[in-house]
């Protein structure tokens, strides 16, 4: 049977053996005289008795309500005895000075999760999670602001941690939160380094406020004033900035999921078999597209975020890199823009030119529809180019023959007067090339045709581009020269041909339709 006192440590109530008590006694006694004579002594003690307090805490359990000897040389082992310390004395040997520095160095443990009160923004959390995963606050905090942009997801994630997280109060859960031993060494350096840090600002304002006189004090304080408002709208146009690399990246991302997604569609694999001269080419395309973009748009998003946090870091070699890249890039950018530009340089235009007779006084116009042009192009693709054709009626598209290409597109049709006193017709066929020589050839490829019946001109909707040849921008114009008195009449089927016709009541191309038109000195009248 053991006698048992209560005691009082830290404002915490322990039931503790006596033979104990003396032994714990001693130990604060023998620490407390070390710390008397030592500026901020009463802080240090309080702090060490707290993380005593603490440490006996833990000893207790339901079982277990009194503090034993083991308890007490646990715990002493744990904040280091006094005489391997020694914070006021003199080390005379060097073993005991080697000693004291191998004890002195900072010991790690377990590092548990508080809120940081020493740097917060609002209550810590950022700071807290910083010295838990030993990385610098301003990369939390800027993936806290990136999760803004996911419907407020850091908002909520924020408060939740802010309710479960506790904070750091004593100097054991700073120390604690750092990864470090809460013992007396480290609660005494963590002291001395608060202290220091504290007076090198009181000594700086006391130098800085007897150096001046009232007008230079005046003059910092606006300085101050305008170096802060300054700082504000620095971290302002930061976020502007930031939002605006944070649209053009979505914007990019966007462009490059569309790329890989369609990249394998038909339509884009015909454009891509028709443009480029080689697969190659515009695969060297994408990867131009990826750098030249990709790289500024990073670096304003990297921009936006140095101004908002005030970030210092910068890599002269980082930044040569993507430099360097950026401007290889852009050459395979301009190489295959200029490669593929040149093959549209000139322009060939073939024309044909009729006279038709035996109209009497109105001609007809009709059109053979697109869906019965298709029927003689023998297309493997048929039914989805029937598919396209009844929404369509303008633009171009791809037939199939044996693993080839063919461009279908539709011809226009225009009225304009006619110097003669018979009804001409001019057809043009016209197309791009790389030479001039290549441009004749790629319009001669061109495969249209029309047929005249009595007083009746049918039109083929579409003319075809056999495969084999390349997309050049092929077009069929007709052209029709209406001498003065003669009558032209537009059927209803050509309402999709008609090509921006010039008439005196400015009439739009498809109200012309089913009506008579007379060609007068003014032009077509109604």
């Amino acid at each position: 049977m053991n006698k048992t006192v209560t005691i009082n440590i830290s404002g915490i109530i322990f039931h503790i053996e006596e033979d104990a008590y003396e032994r714990l006694s001693k130990y604060l006694s023998t620490i407390k005289g070390y710390f008397s004579k030592t500026e901020g002594g009463n802080e240090i003690m309080t702090d060490i008795e707290a993380r005593v307090a603490e440490l006996l805490q833990q000893k207790l359990n339901a079982g277990k309500q009194v503090i034993l000897m083991v308890d007490v040389e646990s715990a002493m082992n744990t904040m280091g005895k006094p005489e391997d310390f020694g914070a006021e004395t003199d080390q005379t040997s060097d073993g005991k000075q080697e000693q004291q520095n191998q004890y002195n160095e900072s010991e790690k443990i377990k590092r548990r999760m508080f809120r940081n009160p020493d740097d917060k923004a609002i209550g810590g959390v950022c700071s807290g999670l910083a010295a838990y995963f030993d990385v610098d606050t301003v990369w939390i905090r800027l993936v806290m602001f990136i999760l803004l942009f996911f419907g407020g997801l850091s908002i909520g994630v924020y408060f939740i941690l802010w309710i479960i997280i506790p904070e750091a109060k004593t100097t054991a859960d700073r120390l604690a939160m750092r990864g470090e031993s809460a013992n007396i060494n480290n609660i005494m350096k963590n002291f001395k380094e608060e202290a220091e840090d504290l007076k090198n600002r009181a000594d700086k304002y006391g130098k800085d406020f007897k150096s001046r006189n009232y007008g230079e004090a005046v003059r910092s304080n606006v300085s101050s004033v305008l170096g802060t408002l300054f700082n504000v709208i620095g971290r302002f146009i930061g976020f502007i900035i930031f939002c605006i690399g944070v649209v053009f990246l979505l914007a990019y991302v966007a462009s490059l999921t569309g790329l890989t997604v369609i990249g394998n569609s038909n339509e884009l694999t015909h454009w891509k078999a028709v443009i480029f001269e080689s697969a190659s080419t515009y695969f060297l395309g994408i990867i131009a597209f990826v750098i030249v973009v990709g790289i500024p748009v990073i670096m304003l998003i990297y921009a936006g975020i140095k101004l908002m946090f005030k970030v210092r870091y910068s890599n002269r070699w980082l930044n040569l890199s993507l430099g360097l890249l950026w401007v290889l890039g852009l050459i395979c950018g301009i190489y295959v823009l200029v490669s593929t530009v040149k093959d549209f340089n000139q322009n060939s235009r073939l024309k044909e030119n009729y006279e038709i007779h035996n109209v009497g006084d109105t001609l007809i116009i009709k059109m053979n529809p697109s869906l019965e042009c298709l029927k003689t192009m023998g297309a493997e693709n048929e039914a989805e180019l029937e598919t396209f054709l009844r929404k369509n009626h303008g633009g171009y598209n791809f037939t199939e023959h044996q693993d080839k290409l063919g461009i279908i597109g539709f011809a226009d049709i225009n009225v304009s007067e006619s110097q003669s006193d018979s009804i001409e017709m001019t057809i043009t066929q016209s197309s791009r090339g790389g030479f001039k020589k290549d441009a004749n050839e790629s319009a001669r490829a061109i495969k249209y045709s029309f047929k005249k019946e009595k007083n009746v001109l049918i039109f083929d909707e579409l003319f075809f581009v056999p495969p084999g040849n390349k997309f050049r921008n092929q077009c069929v114009d007709i052209r029709i020269k209406l001498p003065k008195g003669k009558v032209i009449y537009f059927d209803k089927s050509v309402k999709y041909m008609l090509d921006d016709v010039d008439n005196v009541t400015n009439t739009w191309d498809g109200d012309m339709v089913e009506r008579r038109w007379k060609m007068t000195e003014k032009g077509l009248e109604c």
